[in-house]
């Protein structure tokens, strides 16, 4: 009786399988275009500025630091979206701190940060005219150095002529997005930047973590 199921049961899956590998979907290309055409109206880019606040241990070393964001927004739901976002600081470098290398420690400054993450937002209203996010990101800090690496030769391109710190990044920020016509939107945010800058083999003071991000953005 098991071999009698258990050959009706593979012949049944045999038919399903052979039924949908006959089944052919004729899709015009066109549909394609449109639906890419279409999903692409919605993706947002968002250009803007703001400032690094440094808080703690950070402040004693950096002071207020202009920012500049660039970024690209792309719906997966009604509610929920993926966004692309770089961040660009001049940094305002108060002294100097420690690197550690394999031959020598020496005092370096940071020359320009970078800080590329991906945000996974969440929309909280279901507001026609305004809108407010919630969102998380994660991604990396690199903070490039006045501090030339002894090392760099210039033959390879992902060699570094100077000397980088780069540390992982998680940043949580809320959002308040405020729609006029022909979708441009005025975005004002807070966010909060956390990066241990403290790595074994550059840093090994404790420079600090955490800095907030007031920021403007607009997008057409």
């Amino acid at each position: 009786m098991k071999k009698l199921m258990l050959t009706i049961v593979l012949l049944i899956v045999v038919q399903l399988c052979k039924a949908q590998s006959d089944t052919i979907y004729v899709t015009n290309s066109n549909q394609y275009h449109d639906y890419y055409k279409t999903y692409f109206k919605k993706v947002t880019f968002k250009i803007g500025g703001g400032v690094l606040l440094p808080q703690g241990d950070l402040k004693e070393y950096f002071g207020v630091s202009p920012l500049l964001e660039l970024s690209l927004d792309f719906p997966v739901t009604k509610t929920k979206s993926l966004q692309l976002a770089l961040q660009f600081v001049v940094p305002d470098q108060k002294q100097s701190f420690k690197y550690v290398r394999t031959l020598d420690t020496i005092q370096a400054k940071a020359s320009f940060m970078f800080n590329p993450m991906l945000r996974f937002k969440k929309n909280l209203s279901q507001n026609v005219n305004s809108q407010f996010y919630l969102s998380l990101g994660i991604g990396a800090s690199v903070i490039k150095t006045d501090a030339r690496n002894p090392f760099y030769t210039g033959n390879k391109q992902e060699e570094e002529k100077y000397e980088v710190v780069t540390a992982f990044l998680m940043s949580p920020s809320i959002d308040y997005v405020k729609k006029f016509r022909n979708n441009e939107e005025l975005t004002f945010s807070l966010g909060l930047n956390y990066a241990p800058y403290k790595v074994e083999g550059a840093l090994q003071e404790n420079i600090g973590a955490i800095g907030l991000t007031p920021r403007l953005l607009y997008s057409f």
